[in-house]
């Protein structure tokens, strides 16, 4: 596909950062973490209650511990996995270290104590949050931890697992230099054409459907899935949560109900047609990172078959978009 080369530029120029790019302490770094977490894990997760709060303390490396409160959280991995995710809150919020700047902090965890594939499954996810980074600044900072759970109830239990941390959405805003939306539903008129054109595209390509750009679930705040940012008026959708993401195909995902698709690694378009006109420049620019793409997703400490698997549902996506008929079917001809 051919797309001159000052278009392209213009669209990077408008999709990459929207303000200061300086992350918190937590998320200067990309090299893995060594923490541990206590707390009584037997009873959170029998629970499994959203309004409680449970006490625990968290140790970074050589640091002192830190006072702690857990919340257990999600939908799909609440139902569906012994360890669910977890925020953390600091009831006093740390003035300086690792932590300085945090308040609250999601935890994304890996869905059963054993490795193998649910160890690829949480290092899959955090490899879906670092490439879209890649694409744009307009995303959320992660980062991983080694981490030591010590279970402080009856059974005196401890394990370790790969785990990783979300920047908070107040955070994440704050350093784009961008406001929040709080609304529980928009216009598709308002958001942010370059930006949601991306963002749809992105989905497109991990064949995850399971989002929306316009509507929050019940009465929080929109999106489902997504995080809005004011900018200029316009506004830009931030992405999260991407477990039931075809590229993972985790056993427990299924695709969202009445969209037409019976498995979660059937691709499914979901972009606007108002947005067609910049679906070429959302390519070029996907396209243009592709090589970094690769190496971000294909994390080497996945194992060798899931990146082998990981590696052609990448294919299948620039063999689809490379070729017209294919574009003007899967794409312009399921734009909404």
């Amino acid at each position: 596909m051919n797309f001159p080369i000052f278009r392209l530029l213009v669209f990077v120029s408008i999709i990459v950062a929207a303000g200061s790019t300086v992350a918190d302490p937590l998320f200067e770094k990309r090299d893995l973490l060594t923490i541990s977490i206590a707390a009584d894990f037997k009873t959170m997760f029998d629970e499994k209650d959203k309004s409680k709060q449970y006490p625990g303390r968290l140790v970074q490396g050589d640091s002192n511990p830190i006072d702690i409160l857990l919340e257990v959280r999600g939908n799909s991995r609440l139902r569906n996995c012994k360890v669910p995710g977890l925020r953390i809150i600091f009831p006093k919020k740390p003035k300086d270290g690792l932590f300085a700047k945090q308040k609250k902090l999601k935890l994304v965890n890996q869905c059963w104590r054993k490795g193998g594939r649910y160890q690829d499954y949480l290092l899959q996810e955090y490899a879906i949050y670092r490439a879209y980074e890649v694409l744009t600044d307009n995303s959320f900072r992660t980062r991983l931890a080694g981490t030591t759970y010590i279970d402080t109830g009856p059974n005196d239990y401890s394990w370790m697992a790969y785990a990783f941390f979300i920047e908070d959405k107040s955070r994440m805003a704050k350093r784009l230099g961008l406001k929040r939306v709080r609304d529980n539903r928009i216009s598709q008129q308002n958001l942010a054409k370059a930006e949601s054109n991306l963002a749809v595209m992105y989905q497109f390509l991990i064949g995850n459907a399971d989002f929306s750009h316009i509507t929050g679930e019940a009465d929080e705040p929109c999106c489902h899935n997504a995080k809005l940012l004011n900018k200029d008026g316009k506004y830009i959708p931030v992405p999260y949560d991407f477990d039931l993401a075809g590229i993972i195909n985790t056993i427990y995902a299924i695709p969202p109900p009445n969209l037409g698709i019976k498995k979660v690694i059937q691709r499914l378009y979901r972009g606007h047609c108002d947005n067609n006109d910049v679906v070429p420049s959302t390519l070029a620019h996907i396209q243009a990172n592709r090589d970094q793409l690769y190496e971000t997703f294909l994390n080497e400490r996945i194992r060798e078959r899931t990146r082998k698997n990981m590696s052609k549902y990448l294919d299948k996506f620039f063999r689809l978009v490379a070729d017209e008929k294919h574009l003007q079917k899967k794409i312009y001809g399921k734009c909404r």
